[in-house]
């Protein structure tokens, strides 16, 4: 279990990062496609973050 939360601590902050770092590269480049999916990119973002937070918030409330 352990391993298991170690684990996530890691990789639900880097995907929240990557989604990030994606829209401010199509949003600097201005890029087609970011403007087609800017909306839905901010959309998993945000749930993303979400999901980020619970999960940590859960794997302390547990420790």
């Amino acid at each position: 279990m352990e391993q298991a939360s170690s684990i996530l601590m890691v990789i639900l902050p880097v995907v929240v990062a990557g989604i990030l770092v994606t829209g401010l590269l199509g949003f600097a480049a201005e890029l087609p496609w970011y403007r087609r999916h800017a909306n839905t990119l901010m959309k998993w973002r945000v749930g993303m973050q979400l999901v980020a937070i619970l999960t940590l918030l859960a794997l302390v409330a547990l420790a």
